[in-house]
């Protein structure tokens, strides 16, 4: 059976540093960098694109680091209090890009940010100062069938919504998406799941070409949840203060949740079907195609939605196996398919798929 590795990280956050912590080195970074935040203890921005279009940039070899100096309007103590925001990204950690931003890199991160001589402030104000907007990512390897069938399966379970930048969007390219990025809130969040090898050899081709191996990216593929705001960090994995410090410090355990909460916000809920008690059944073909056919046609279920919750009345695992192969080879019947020819190239996309959804908790 395929297995996913399971390693989630923080793949990207905005960096919000007390201007009165930091000294700037290059001025140019001043020159009509401001723009006033609408804001209580949340750090919730009026408009994402204004913010973006008044950054400047820190230069690194085939990537970039956005940096932007914003005042924010603090309700509580009524006054403006200004900040330098770093749009922090893990292209940072160059060749080790893939490990995600975590407690046993942030000295490297902040020596190379220093060493830019853009700004300064010292390290324990650097991995204190508060964190907003992160992406957490895991990272998988699947061929492109197999991925394409995982994206079109969590499609046909996406809840309806008419409201204005929610649902799911499907692209050409074969990624799909949750709601938009710029409005997604917690309850519902932002997810993406996309081909890190097309990114790679095309979006970003300069930084991978010089600092990722192509044993690396090949059959890469990736999915990402997005966290805005600091208070939502704070509520959802239970944070005194939503810190650089504080959120690498957050569990592999805690991280995957969060993941398969936002994935599973944006999805509909499996049929449940009451597990029997009986220990034998007969007539078992006829029961599968009974079974099968009613969730697919009647209860606009799909054949793995169908399959997951079905195997779960199999308590012998060399049972299981049997019924599970004789589910597949309905299904292909049922497509048209010859069997001999394309059950096992069907069994393991259908592993892959569902290994994937047993690490996110994918009902």
């Amino acid at each position: 059976m395929a297995k996913v590795k399971e390693l989630f990280s923080i793949d990207s956050l905005k960096l919000r540093i007390p201007f009165d912590k930091v000294t700037i080195l290059n001025e140019s970074i001043l020159d009509e960098k401001t723009k006033i935040i609408v804001s209580n203890v949340s750090g919730e921005i009026i408009s994402e694109d204004k913010i973006k279009s008044l950054t400047t940039e820190i230069k690194f070899n085939d990537y970039l680091i956005k940096v932007a100096i914003i005042q924010q309007h603090n309700f509580q103590s009524k006054q403006i209090e200004e900040f330098i925001e770093i749009y922090l990204h893990s292209k940072i950690l160059e060749s080790n890009y893939f490990s995600g931003i975590t407690q046993s890199n942030l000295i490297s991160i902040y020596d190379k940010l220093i060493q830019q001589k853009v700004f300064y402030c010292d390290y324990d104000t650097f991995i204190n100062s508060s964190v907003n907007d992160i992406d957490i990512k895991i990272d998988f390897t699947s061929d492109k069938a197999t991925f394409n069938d995982l994206c079109n399966e969590l499609k046909t379970r996406a809840k309806q919504t008419t409201k204005l930048g929610q649902g799911q969007a499907m692209y050409k390219n074969g990624n799909l998406t949750f709601n938009r990025r710029e409005s997604s809130t917690l309850s519902s969040p932002f997810v993406k799941f996309y081909d890190k090898e097309l990114e790679a050899n095309e979006k970003n081709s300069a930084f991978f070409n010089k600092y990722i191996s192509n044993e690396l990216i090949k059959d890469k593929r990736r999915i990402e949840a997005t966290c805005k705001k600091s208070t939502d960090i704070k509520k959802f994995f239970n944070l005194e203060s939503s810190t650089l410090s504080t959120i690498t410090q957050i569990t592999q355990s805690e991280l995957r949740r969060y993941v398969s909460y936002s994935i599973n916000k944006n999805i509909d809920s499996i049929i449940k079907i009451e597990k029997s008690t009986e220990s034998h059944k007969n007539a078992i073909d006829i029961q599968i195609h009974i079974h099968f056919t009613n969730s697919i046609d009647n209860q606009n279920s799909t054949f793995l939605k169908t399959l997951n919750a079905y195997l779960i009345h199999f308590d012998d695992k060399q049972m299981k196996i049997r019924i599970k192969k004789k589910c597949i080879e309905w299904n292909l019947r049922r497509q048209g398919k010859k069997i001999d020819k394309n059950i096992k190239d069907e069994t393991k996309r259908n592993d892959i798929i569902l290994d994937i959804f047993t690490l996110l908790q994918i009902d």
